[in-house]
Parts: C-alpha cells; structure tokens; sequence
C-alpha cells in the first residue's frame, strides 16, 4: 500500500531530519524522531530506547549523513516499513560508510516516529552488520 501524499511528505520531513540532526550533533532533537521504546540496531548491537539512543550517540563518530529518499511502504494506517540508503562521511578524516536502513514507524500524537531501525553497511559481498573497515 502506497503512503498519502501528506504521509508521503511527514515521512520524507522524519527521515530528512534524522540525517540533519545528526549533522548538527543535536542528539535529543536526534533521540525526539524515535518512539520511547524503539530499538536500533546497528554494528550487530540493539540499543533500546532513549537512554539507549543517548549512549550510542555518545560513542559514535560525528560527520555528515547523506540520506537517500526513503522508499516507503505502508503496513496500514497508523504503520510504515521504510528502506533508505544512507553515505556517511566521518568528520575530521573523511571515512565514508555506506549504509542502508529498515525502518519501521508508527504514527503517534506527535505525527510519525521510527519505532526500529536496522542500519546496514553496504560492502564487497553484499549487506553487512559491520563496514569493511
């Protein structure tokens, strides 16, 4: 099922604003795009909720996120799975990282929040839990 255009719209703003968040190093503007509960997996490790979205922002390296338009698929009214690439570049030595990301988000009170994510890197064989380097 196909997104509304102002789900369609809501959706793109949450995902465009994970990325500038993050670019601004505003971690509870970052930690607000998530759902109280949501979990995060990344590097093969789940972090859960907010104080774990904190702790993980407070050991990963800072740089620019360059997210693609996210492909969004909705479950039924109130849920949406997202896939979205992503090209991080490490601040200070220029590292990039390329990613893709599963999302799965709930409409709340407060329009759409991620309620999970898995970040993938994108290396030589495939998808990995880790990045080549």
């Amino acid at each position: 099922m196909i997104p509304s255009p102002d789900d369609h719209v809501a959706i793109s703003d949450l995902v465009a604003r994970y990325c500038l968040t993050l670019d601004l190093d505003d971690t509870e503007g970052w930690v607000a795009l998530f759902t109280p509960d949501a979990t995060y997996q990344v590097y093969g490790r789940p972090w859960v909720g907010h104080d774990g979205l904190r702790r993980m922002m407070g050991a990963a390296p800072g740089g620019l996120h360059l997210g693609g338009p996210p492909v969004i698929e909705m479950v039924d009214d109130d849920h949406a799975h997202t896939v979205r690439n992503l090209l991080f570049i490490e601040r200070g030595v220029g590292t990039p990282r390329c990613a893709v990301y599963h999302d799965d988000l709930v409409r709340t009170g407060d329009g759409w929040k991620i309620a999970a994510t898995r970040c993938q890197f994108i290396v030589a064989d495939g998808l990995s839990d880790r990045p080549d380097r």
